[in-house]
C-alpha cells in the first residue's frame, strides 16, 4: 500500500545518512543480512475517512550482496521481502453489502511486498569517474512495480570533490481496490484473483544531481538537489472521504449514521512534480567524534511544502565499537486538497462534492514529527570470528544495531528496531 511504504521508509532504511555518498567499489565480496521490524499506531486512517485506527505492523527481512569482478567491475544485489498487518486495511470492506460480501479482499488485513534490485557499477581509474545501471522489481497484492536507473559519477584527482548524476524511472501497476459499500450498483471489479480488479498506472522520473566536497581535514559538504515528476494515479482509492453533510457522527465506531454520510473514494490530480533540495555536513571533531548535520528543504504543486532537520553523532568508544544518537525534526504545511474528517465541502442542494480534488489522508496534512533513538556498530579491524578453509576465509566483519522511536503531532506514534550483520569473503 503506498502510504505504508512511505511511512516504513522513514524507518527502515539502514545507513540512510549515506544514501547520496559517494559509491564504494570493495576489493571483498561482502554479504549483508538486516532484519526490521516496525510497529506504529494512530488515529487518523485514510482507509475510513481521516479517523480510526492506524496499527500497524511490519516484518522487514533484507540480503545484499556486492560482488566486485575485479577493481573496475562491480555488481550488488538486493532481496527482501516485507510482511505487514494493518488494522486500518482491514477496514476496505467496513460495510459488507451485497455486492462486496462475495469478494472480500485477501489484501485487506495483511499483504506481503518482494523486491529485487540488482546494479551495475563500472569505475575507470584512469578518469576517475564510475557510471552504471540499476533495474528492479517489487510485487504486493495490489501493485508490481518496475524499476530502471543510470547513475554517473566524477572526481578529481585528489579525490576532496566529486559530483555525481543519478535518473531513475517507476513503473507501478495498480489493481483499484474500492471502498465495499460503493461497490453495489457501481460497475467496478473486485475480488481475489489477478482478473478481478480494474488497473491503472503511475509513472515516476526522479533526476539527482549530488556535489561533495572535503573543505577541510575536518569537515565535509554534500549539496543534492532532486526532481521527482509523477504521472498517473496518484490516488488510493480504498481511502475514504467523508463529506460536511447533515448526518452528524459523533462516534463513528458506533454511529451508524456513518453509513449515511456523503463518501466519495478519494480523488488527487494525475500529476505531480517535487522539488527536494538538501545539505550534510560532517564534522570531523576528533579521532573519536563525528558530527553529522542534514537539512533539507521540499515544495511541490500540490503546496506542499516542508523542513526537515537531522543530527547524528557517531561516537568512536574503541577500535571495534561505535555508538551514536541520532535525532530527527521535520515539519510540513497541508496539501490544498486535504481537509479532515466530513469537513470536505457539498453542494446543499444536491449533496454532491464541491471540489475535483479531495483527500483526509493525514500524511498530507500540516504536521511535525520527531524520531529520536540511537544504535551501535561493531566492526573491529580483522572481524569479530574468522571460518577459514582451503581456498577461502568468511569473514564475520561487522555487526550494527539501530532502534527508534517517531512521534507526530497528529498523534500517530511508531517506533523501529533493525539488525545488520555483514560478511566478506
Amino acid at each position: 500500500m503506498r502510504y505504508i511504504i512511505s511511512i516504513l521508509f522513514l524507518g527502515l532504511i539502514f545507513n540512510a545518512s549515506a544514501q547520496n555518498e559517494p559509491i564504494k567499489v570493495l576489493d571483498e565480496k561482502e554479504v549483508n543480512f538486516m532484519f526490521n521490524y516496525y510497529e506504529q499506531d494512530g488515529s487518523h486512517s485514510p482507509v475510513t475517512g481521516g479517523i480510526g485506527s492506524e496499527k500497524l505492523e511490519c516484518v522487514a527481512p533484507q540480503t545484499s550482496l556486492n560482488i566486485p569482478f575485479d577493481t573496475v567491475h562491480n555488481i550488488s544485489v538486493t532481496l527482501g521481502i516485507d510482511h505487514y498487518t494493518s488494522a486500518s486495511c482491514d477496514q476496505i470492506d467496513r460495510f459488507i453489502t451485497a455486492a462486496s460480501s462475495e469478494y472480500l479482499s485477501s489484501a485487506s488485513s495483511k499483504d506481503t511486498r518482494v523486491h529485487c534490485d540488482v546494479s551495475y557499477t563500472y569505475h575507470n581509474p584512469v578518469s576517475n569517474n564510475e557510471k552504471g545501471f540499476m533495474l528492479g522489481i517489487s510485487k504486493e497484492f495490489d501493485v508490481v512495480s518496475l524499476a530502471a536507473g543510470l547513475n554517473y559519477s566524477i572526481a578529481s584527482e585528489d579525490e576532496n570533490r566529486q559530483l555525481i548524476l543519478k535518473a531513475s524511472a517507476y513503473y507501478d501497476t495498480w489493481k483499484l481496490m474500492y471502498p465495499g459499500e460503493i461497490r453495489d450498483g457501481e460497475d467496478y471489479l473486485y475480488g481475489n484473483t489477478p482478473n478481478d480488479y480494474d488497473l491503472d498506472a503511475r509513472t515516476t522520473a526522479t533526476f539527482t544531481a549530488t556535489y561533495a566536497q572535503v573543505l577541510t581535514r575536518n569537515l565535509q559538504v554534500l549539496f543534492t538537489a532532486d526532481y521527482v515528476m509523477q504521472r498517473g494515479i496518484l490516488h488510493s482509492p480504498f481511502h475514504r472521504v467523508y463529506f460536511n453533510d447533515p448526518f452528524v457522527v459523533f462516534d463513528p465506531d458506533t454511529n451508524s449514521m456513518l453509513a449515511w454520510k456523503t463518501m466519495r473514494p478519494e480523488n488527487l490530480p494525475r500529476a505531480r512534480n517535487k522539488f527536494p533540495m538538501a545539505m550534510r555536513v560532517s564534522y570531523f571533531v576528533n579521532d573519536f567524534i563525528i558530527t553529522r548535520l542534514y537539512y533539507r528543504y521540499y515544495f511541490d504543486d500540490f503546496d506542499m511544502t516542508g523542513h526537515t532537520f537531522s543530527m547524528e553523532i557517531p561516537i568512536k568508544l574503541s577500535s571495534w565499537l561505535s555508538v551514536y544518537p541520532l535525532f530527527r525534526y521535520h515539519e510540513q504545511t497541508a496539501s490544498k486538497y486535504f481537509a479532515p474528517f466530513a469537513e470536505h465541502p457539498v453542494d446543499p442542494m444536491t449533496w454532491e462534492p464541491t471540489e475535483e480534488f479531495y483527500t483526509s489522508d493525514y500524511d498530507v496534512s500540516a504536521l511535525t514529527s520527531r524520531k529520536y533513538g540511537g544504535g551501535f556498530r561493531i566492526s573491529p579491524i580483522y572481524g569479530i570470528a574468522n571460518v577459514k578453509n582451503k581456498n577461502n576465509t568468511i569473514s564475520f566483519k561487522s555487526l550494527e544495531a539501530r532502534f527508534a522511536q517517531y512521534n507526530r503531532s497528529d498523534g500517530l506514534e511508531a517506533w523501529y528496531i533493525s539488525f545488520a550483520m555483514g560478511f566478506v569473503f
